[in-house]
């Protein structure tokens, strides 16, 4: 396991790395850290005896170890605890594109840097306390973010705010556990236990405040890989022209023979800045050719793990009521929310209301009409604002298992609190809680946990 602590940095290697794209731009950074960060720093300046000043932005030609010039840009020292990394840091700022930042690179490498690894700045700024493992999960996560929505609740969690949360759980039930622990080793002649009604308004405190984030979760893990969206309903009704519609593009092979299309096609998109993925999919029959019993298939998977589906029937121009979708083909969970659209509006002839009927929304792939309101239904069933909201979001899985199991041994303990439990089974059954919590933060974390998240970030962060 590994403590949250601070590292002696000096026994590490000097690392480096380019922390900008690759491609053609006008700006490139590299970066370095690590012991010899500074004498690496003045080595490619102009003048490699220079002492280079905290915090202050050198511009310089940038030379190679054999004294040849590759560029000129600016060199930036970030002394030790004081940088990103709490480790003696250089920036290099110089013209963008791949060469000249490749060569800037290896002349680190030729002065004792090596390759930094991915995330390995982030995990460094992690071992020096520089940042918990909350933030430093942030910092991955708000640089692949798809949405301002999504940008936001991960930039809550890197300010910190979240570890604000787990840390004040924590801090009440470690305060509970240390008057349990003194309840064992004393009399109450001694202290005066707390009585058990104050233990119980304590415990629910804290699980009404886990509950509270663990309801996030499931708007969290749309805002990082976006709600799918699925478009289902038999062959022919208009399903592939409808997305098109929405796209304003054609994204999907339109006919009016049915069965056209064969596979699921999946598209991003954002609605009010909430990332979803929309998914055309196969119409749904009994198909005799083996080919569309094949796309038949994707659809119903693509069913299972949607989180909305949009039911889409045609329009029929005589009908008094919108007919029913064939039940067999929609998922037998009922918690799964469902749109029913009825498409090709244009075609009505009867003068029907063509906003909306028993729940049904009217639209026309042609025309446009009913998109809007299409779209904002299907906002209104996937978001709640009141989630988005919310101080904290939680778009882990991990953060999610670690506050079910503080929920796990909080109920317990309100359980054997109200059976009245030995103080000393109280007293473990919180400290698991703790112990959650302490996951969350890093404090205490496996070390193959730890390679595990660092690896998902780029490299140079």
């Amino acid at each position: 396991m590994t403590a949250l602590s601070v590292v002696d940095y000096n026994s590490h290697p000097t690392i480096a790395s380019i922390a900008t794209p690759p491609g053609v731009g006008g700006l490139s950074v590299i970066r370095i850290s690590g012991p010899k960060a500074h004498t690496v720093g003045q080595s490619i300046s102009a003048n490699p005896k220079r002492i280079l000043k905290p915090r202050y932005a050198l511009y310089t030609p940038i030379i190679s170890p054999r004294g040849e010039e590759i560029d000129s840009g600016v060199i930036t020292y970030f002394p030790s605890p004081d940088s990103y990394t709490g480790e003696d840091v250089i920036e290099v700022s110089c013209h963008g594109g791949n060469i000249i930042s490749r060569q800037i690179l290896d002349a680190c490498f030729a002065l004792g840097c090596e390759p930094a690894g991915p995330g390995e700045f982030t995990k460094r700024a992690f071992l020096n306390g520089k940042m918990d493992l909350l933030q430093a999960e942030a910092v991955a996560a708000l640089i692949v973010a798809n949405s301002s929505i999504s940008k936001a609740a991960n930039y809550r969690i890197l300010s910190g705010r979240f570890s604000t949360i787990v840390n004040e759980l924590r801090s009440i039930l470690m305060d509970l556990v240390i008057t349990l622990e003194a309840e064992l080793d004393f009399t109450e002649d001694e202290i005066t236990p707390l009585p058990t009604s104050e233990k119980v308004s304590l415990v629910s405190n804290v699980l009404s405040r886990v509950d509270s984030l663990l309801s996030t979760y499931s708007t969290g893990k749309m805002l990082t890989g976006g709600a799918v969206v699925v478009f289902v309903g038999e062959p022919n009704v208009g399903k592939s022209s409808l997305l098109n519609s929405i796209l304003s593009e054609e994204r999907t092979i339109v006919s009016n023979i049915p069965g056209t299309t064969r596979d699921a096609v999946e598209v991003p998109f954002l609605i009010k800045g909430f990332p979803v993925r929309f998914v055309d999919t196969a119409g749904l029959r009994d198909a005799a050719d083996a080919v569309e019993q094949k796309g038949v298939h994707f659809s119903r998977e693509y069913m299972n793990k949607a989180d909305l589906l949009v039911y889409v029937s045609e329009a029929a121009t005589d009908a008094v009521a919108p007919s029913p979708p064939n039940s067999d083909y929609l998922p037998k969970s009922s918690s799964l929310p469902v749109i029913h659209v009825l498409n090709k509006c244009d075609l009505l002839t009867n003068g029907r209301d063509r906003v909306a009927v028993d729940e049904h929304l009217f639209t026309s792939a042609l025309t446009g009409d009913g998109i809007t309101l299409l779209l904002e239904t299907i906002h209104t069933r996937l978001v709640r604002s009141s989630v988005i909201s919310e101080e904290i979001i939680i778009t882990s899985g991990r953060h999610n298992d670690a506050l079910r199991r503080v929920r796990s041994s909080l109920e317990i303990t309100k359980k054997e609190l109200d059976g009245g439990a030995s103080t000393d089974a109280l007293a473990s059954d919180l400290r698991i809680a703790v112990s959650a919590l302490d996951e969350l933060l890093g404090v205490t974390t496996a070390d193959d946990i730890l390679d595990n998240i660092f690896s998902k970030f780029c490299i140079g962060k």
